[in-house]
C-alpha cells in the first residue's frame, strides 16, 4: 500500500514538474515572440523613416547637380568666349553667363533617421548586411564630397576679379525690379581679357567638376540605399 501511495505521489509530482516546465516554455515563447514582434516594428518604422529621408536627400542632390553642372558648362563657355566678340553680345546675356558660372548650392543631407536608428542600435535589426554597411558609411562618403564642395565654393567667395570689372552689373534689376538699373556700366572686355579671369574661371571649373563627380558617386549610393531599403521591406510584407 505503501508503496503505491509513494508511486501516485511521484507520479503527481512529476506531472507538475511537467506543467509548470511547460507553462515556463509558454511564456519564454509568448516573450520572444512579444520581443520579436516589438524589433519588427521597430525595425519597420526604421525603415520608413530612413526611406522618408532618403528620397528627400536624392531630391536635394538633384537640385545640386543641377545647378553644378550648369556652373560647369557655363565656365566652360566662358573659357571659350573671344574677348573680340564681346560687343554682340547682349550685356544681359554675359551677365547670366557669369551668375550661371557662379552657383553655389550646397548638399546638406537629412540624417536624423539614421543617426536615431544608430545610436539606438536598430539599425542591427536590419537583416540585408549591404544595407547596413552602405548606411554605416554614409556619412563618411557624404565628409568626402563636402570636401570638394568647400574648395569649390571657396574659388568663388576668394576670388576679387568679378568684382574689379563688374562690382556694378545689375543683378539687383533682374531679383529687384524696384531698384531700377544701375548706374554704371560693367566692363565685359577687360573681364574676358584678365589674365586673373581666366585662372579663376578655369580654377573654378576644375573644383566644381571634381564636385561634381564625387557627388554622382553619393547619389549612387544613394540610390541603391534606397533600392536595398524598399527590398527590405518588401521581403518583410511577405
Amino acid at each position: 500500500m505503501q508503496k503505491g501511495k509513494t508511486g501516485k505521489y511521484l507520479k503527481y509530482a512529476i506531472g507538475e514538474i511537467i506543467l509548470v516546465v511547460i507553462g515556463i516554455l509558454i511564456a519564454l515563447q509568448v516573450n520572444d515572440w512579444n520581443e520579436n514582434r516589438k524589433a519588427f516594428h521597430r525595425k519597420n518604422a526604421l525603415l520608413k523613416s530612413l526611406q522618408s529621408e532618403f528620397k528627400l536627400n536624392l531630391l536635394q542632390l538633384d537640385s545640386v547637380l543641377y545647378y553644378d553642372n550648369l556652373a560647369v558648362k557655363n565656365s566652360l563657355k566662358l573659357l571659350h568666349l573671344d574677348a573680340s566678340k564681346i560687343k554682340n553680345w547682349h550685356r544681359d546675356s554675359l551677365r547670366i553667363l557669369i551668375q550661371n558660372s557662379s552657383w553655389t548650392w550646397t548638399f546638406d543631407p537629412l540624417n536624423g533617421a539614421l543617426r536615431s536608428g544608430v545610436s539606438s542600435g536598430d539599425i542591427n535589426l536590419i537583416h540585408n548586411d549591404s544595407l547596413k554597411i552602405l548606411i554605416y558609411n554614409w556619412q563618411d562618403v557624404v565628409a568626402d564630397a563636402k570636401e570638394n564642395e568647400n574648395r569649390a565654393h571657396n574659388t568663388r567667395w576668394n576670388e576679387k576679379v568679378l568684382e574689379k570689372h563688374i562690382r556694378n552689373v545689375d543683378y539687383r534689376s533682374a531679383d529687384r525690379a524696384e531698384l531700377g538699373k544701375s548706374k554704371f556700366q560693367s566692363d565685359y572686355k577687360s573681364l574676358i581679357q584678365d589674365p586673373l579671369f581666366e585662372d579663376y574661371i578655369s580654377n573654378r571649373y576644375a573644383r566644381i567638376r571634381e564636385a561634381v563627380i564625387e557627388l554622382n558617386q553619393v547619389r549612387a549610393q544613394n540610390v541603391t540605399i534606397l533600392k536595398l531599403i524598399n527590398l527590405e521591406i518588401n521581403v518583410d510584407k511577405q
